[in-house]
């Protein structure tokens, strides 16, 4: 399975460059669909019959562990956490004075809402976090090494500190997982997260600010991530009785 995941992974990849660089001449909302397409695709074949434990939780181990288990009392947690990586790039615009609030129709969050979450993070969750999960799940540290090796890889075309900002916030949602959320609800709240900096705030950061707020966020978010899971990780007992 740990072969599968690579081969997928790269095959993946040298597909998504060959798609952006134009080679087939389509425009970049349909490159952008058949990439993520392609990667829920590739979960769905790692996950297989595992899927359906995304939606019912399982009585066994999950993936022959209890630390790797999820909940529905632990997915309310997850969401309450959430709001502690807004405060990351809030606090950053805060101290620069130049944290802006555009107003959006309702009619623009549900369409972007639809997008983000249906294209964007369900794909993004299921492939890079609970497809890991369950193929290098044994040990933690493989699970937060390969997560977060293969998200910044994916995302690198797209310059290097934005490749940092989505490792870190990955990092965050990965924890998420880890403590117990389930992968739907990561999702949701990967893609209200999208929106809600996407649309809603900015940091209104000239090109010279970028790198630095990169930096700052992957180094903020993997110490918060670090904090979560050590504060709220279940123990054994807890995981195989939730």
């Amino acid at each position: 399975m740990q072969v599968a995941y690579a081969i997928m992974f790269f095959i993946l990849v040298g597909v998504s460059e060959t798609l952006r660089h134009g080679v087939f001449g389509l425009n970049p909302a349909d490159t952008t669909t058949i990439i993520y397409g392609a990667l829920a695709i590739c979960a769905l074949l790692l996950l297989k019959s595992d899927l359906i434990t995304t939606i019912h939780r399982p009585v066994e181990p999950l993936y022959g562990s209890d630390r790797l288990n999820w909940s529905w009392r632990r997915s309310m947690l997850g969401v309450f956490l959430m709001p502690l990586l807004w405060i990351v790039p809030v606090a950053y615009g805060f101290a620069l004075v130049q944290l802006d609030i555009h107003p959006i129709a309702s009619t623009t969050v549900l369409e972007t809402l639809l997008t983000q979450v249906l294209l964007v993070a369900v794909a993004e969750g299921l492939f890079f976090r609970e497809a890991v999960v369950k193929v290098f799940g044994r040990e933690i540290l493989p699970v937060y090494l390969i997560s977060t090796l293969a998200l910044f890889i994916f995302y690198l075309p797209s310059g290097l500190p934005m490749a940092m900002i989505a490792t870190g916030s990955g990092i965050y949602y990965l924890t998420l997982r880890l403590i117990g959320t389930n992968i739907w609800v990561v999702a949701a709240l990967h893609g209200v997260t999208l929106i809600l900096f996407g649309k809603v705030l900015s940091l209104g950061l000239s090109q010279e600010q970028f790198w630095p707020y990169s930096i700052y966020f992957m180094i903020a978010s993997a110490a918060l991530s670090l904090l979560v899971f050590m504060l709220f990780a279940p123990s054994p007992r807890e995981a195989r009785y939730a």
